[in-house]
Parts: C-alpha cells; sequence; structure tokens
C-alpha cells in the first residue's frame, strides 16, 4: 500500500491536541489498522437493515470494513451502496468479494473461498475467474506479499479468517484460555443451550475473574485488537 492512505488513517485516529501519552497510543492504533483487521464481521445485518429501514430503491452509504453487512444489505434491493473505508485492505476484501460473486462458476465454489477459506483451490479459482476482473489496485493488494513475505491471496488456503489484526487477536486469546483450561471449543461441543450456560459459568466465568486476564482486559490499548481505538470509548 502506498503512503497517501496510511497518512489519511493517521489523520484521522491521531489527536494532536491531545496528551502525548494518548498520541504515542493513537499513531500505535494507526501502525496497527494500515493492514487487514477484519477479515469478517458479526454485526447483524439484519438489524441494520430494521434500523435503517432500507427498502428497494434507497441509497445507502456505509463503512466497507471486512464487507460482510455490506452485501448483506443487497437483500433489501437498494438502488446504490457505497462502501468506504480509510483502510485499503477492507477496500480491496470488498472488491474481491465482489468479483467472486459475480464471477466464480457456482455456489460451492463461493463457499469454499469465502467460508472455508483454507483450500489451495481457491488461489486456483482466483486465477482463473476472479483476479481478471479486480481493479489494478485490488488485484496488486491481493498478489503482494504480508509483512512475513506471504502472498495474500494464499490466506485463502490456509484459513484467512486466521489472520488480520482481529484474527490474530482472537488466536492469541484462544491460547490464553486453553492455557488456562478454559477451551472455547467446549461451547460448541455443547448439545443445547443450557449446556453452553453450564459451561461458561463453571469454565470460563472463572477464566475472566482471574487476575492477569483482567489486567488485560482492563488496558484500553487491547482493544487494538479488536480494530478499536483507545478513543472510541
Amino acid at each position: 500500500m502506498n503512503s497517501q492512505p496510511n497518512r489519511k488513517i493517521a489523520a484521522a485516529v491521531v489527536r494532536e491536541d491531545a496528551e502525548q501519552k494518548q498520541r504515542l497510543l493513537d499513531r500505535a492504533f494507526a501502525l496497527a489498522f494500515r493492514g487487514l483487521v477484519y477479515a469478517q464481521i458479526w454485526e447483524d445485518p439484519v438489524v441494520d437493515m430494521e434500523a435503517l429501514a432500507i427498502e428497494p430503491g434507497n441509497r445507502v452509504a456505509t463503512i466497507a470494513s471486512g464487507g460482510c453487512n455490506v452485501f448483506s444489505y443487497l437483500v433489501a434491493d437498494p438502488a446504490e451502496i457505497v462502501a468506504v473505508d480509510l483502510n485499503t485492505a477492507h477496500v480491496a476484501l470488498n472488491h474481491l468479494k465482489r468479483a467472486a460473486a459475480q464471477h466464480l462458476p457456482d455456489y460451492d465454489s463461493f463457499r469454499r473461498f469465502f467460508a472455508d477459506a483454507d483450500s489451495t483451490e481457491n488461489v486456483a479459482a482466483y486465477k482463473a475467474h476472479v483476479r481478471p476482473h479486480l481493479d489494478e489496485v485490488s488485484r496488486r493488494y491481493w498478489e503482494g506479499r504480508d509483512l512475513i513475505g506471504r502472498r495474500r491471496i494464499n490466506g485463502f488456503a490456509s484459513g484467512l479468517y486466521k489472520r488480520g489484526l482481529l484474527g490474530n487477536f482472537i488466536g492469541v486469546a484462544h491460547l490464553v484460555a486453553r492455557l488456562m483450561k478454559a477451551d472455547p471449543r467446549q461451547l460448541l461441543e455443547a448439545r443445547d443451550i443450557d449446556e453452553q450456560r453450564h459451561i461458561f459459568e463453571t469454565k470460563f466465568a472463572p477464566f475472566f475473574d482471574r487476575k492477569f486476564v483482567r489486567w488485560v482486559t482492563d488496558q484500553r490499548s487491547s482493544l487494538f485488537g479488536l480494530g478499536i481505538p483507545r478513543g472510541a470509548i
């Protein structure tokens, strides 16, 4: 990515009139926000559409982010959706999803690409069906390399949702939880909501009460891993 988007991120996040410590935290967040933060988003788009009362023919402006909600809004049949984001990685992801939805050969291919995101077939599908329909900037992003030299498009062959700032943050949180005998996978193995509640109360509530965990979560800079700047809370 070029320096212009990076300058825009810093200008939007860093409060020059704040105290020095706050400015340093703001700059740290701006640095973290330069790469992919959200490979996916979990907000409920149905609630959004009800609140916004999106109807056929409406024009919608929204933050691009991981693109999940942007594309969900299409079921309301608006005339246009304008998705903007200071983070060029998110814009590239949205362009990739749009091109894939339009040009991958079938639903199974799309599901493998974005739901599983962990097959070498996705890279071949990108080259054959998606790449020719991407704009130059997005193509350059996905075929470029990350900080440790991996081509970004190869993330779809090895678990994209484990990458990005949020994915890495969640991975570290899961590791810490397992080390403290609170494995999040247990919640997925529960047979019903009552069993999930029991697992939470017996395994995870004590985990969140540990001094180390309380100290970490009390640090507002920890929210950087969720893509939330300190000044937003």
